[in-house]
């Protein structure tokens, strides 16, 4: 896979493959193009004939993806990225901005090569118009501590599931799959998109290895309410108080108290319950499928969502 996104990249001067190249694939685990491949070979897209097609695909949705990391970055100003400086800091936000839009470019001029179905540019163009559009949200919420889980749950779905899901949906479109199909590689993504996040939105109020180098508290210093919080309120309206005296920039003995707060007051347990309930759900859309080494494969990605956490959910 990564020898597809060199390719992809090879067109480009040297100077700027040295400066994308740590942004796809290295030091992650490339979720997004495993699931995508995973999904075309469940639903039979793995013959010769389509094989270079999947693996295009599955490189413009690392891309797409390492793009999205950069442009995050920048957002929420963060100094690391899976434990190492974030380009932004290492090369300047201009340059990090025109990393992130050149990867995106890249991307698409992959999926709009020669043998490319039209549906496919169609479906990752969408995603990437909604991840923006999850991101816009998020940012509009920010230090809106009566956020409801209603919103909550759509900025999530928006901002991380829904492109996990048309990743898992690509494959299948790739492999010429039914309707059927589609949709229910669809739900797995969206439902393993959101335990996803669950498990971040936990580890982000958790002392845990899991934060890859990034101190917790995070969201709160970013004014953000996230699952763990947002229980926390609605069961002690006296913690909703303390948020609303409190200055735009949260003191942090205030954000040590509300991480310990939701600890005592089971809203991690709570918000670990919602994580599992979703890795539930995509499991049972696997069940559409009959037993295969895919699916198999992609029930095992569902299950290390939360089993590779382990450690966090002990506490």
């Amino acid at each position: 896979m990564e020898g597809v996104v060199g390719e992809a990249l090879a067109p480009l001067p040297h100077r700027l493959q040295e400066l994308l190249r740590p942004l796809v694939g290295s030091g992650g685990k490339m979720l997004r193009p495993r699931l995508l491949i995973a999904s075309a070979v469940l639903t039979g897209g793995d013959e010769a004939k389509k094989r270079k097609v999947l693996y295009r695909a599955a490189a413009a949705v690392e891309m797409i993806h390492g793009a999205s990391l950069v442009h995050d970055d920048i957002i929420d100003e963060a100094a690391l990225r899976r434990g190492h400086p974030a380009l932004h800091l290492l090369r300047g936000r201009r340059a990090a901005v025109l990393a992130g839009d050149l990867l995106l470019a890249r991307a698409f001029a992959l999926l709009s090569e020669p043998g490319e179905r039209a549906e496919l540019l169609k479906l990752l163009g969408r995603s990437v118009a909604l991840l923006c559009r999850g991101e816009l949200c998020q940012m509009t919420s920010r230090r809106r501590w009566e956020l409801g889980r209603r919103q909550y749950y759509r900025i999530i779905y928006l901002k991380t599931a829904q492109f996990i899901a048309s990743c898992c949906e690509a494959g299948a479109l790739v492999a010429g799959a039914p309707e059927a199909e589609r949709r229910a590689l669809r739900q797995y993504g969206a439902n393993l998109g959101l335990a996803f996040q669950l498990v971040d939105d936990y580890a982000d109020y958790a002392d845990s290895p899991y934060q890859g180098g990034k101190p917790a508290g995070g969201d709160l210093k970013q004014g953000l309410a996230t699952l763990p919080l947002i229980h926390l309120l609605e069961t002690r309206p006296s913690c909703l108080q303390a948020l609303r005296a409190a200055p735009a920039e949260l003191p942090p003995e205030l954000r040590e108290a509300l991480r310990r707060a939701a600890v005592e007051n089971g809203s991690l347990d709570h918000t670990r319950a919602a994580a599992l309930s979703r890795q539930e759900q995509a499991l049972r859309a696997l069940r559409h499928f009959p037993d295969s080494a895919a699916r198999r494969d992609l029930a095992a990605i569902a299950k290390a969502v939360t089993g590779r956490f382990s450690a966090i959910f002990r506490g």
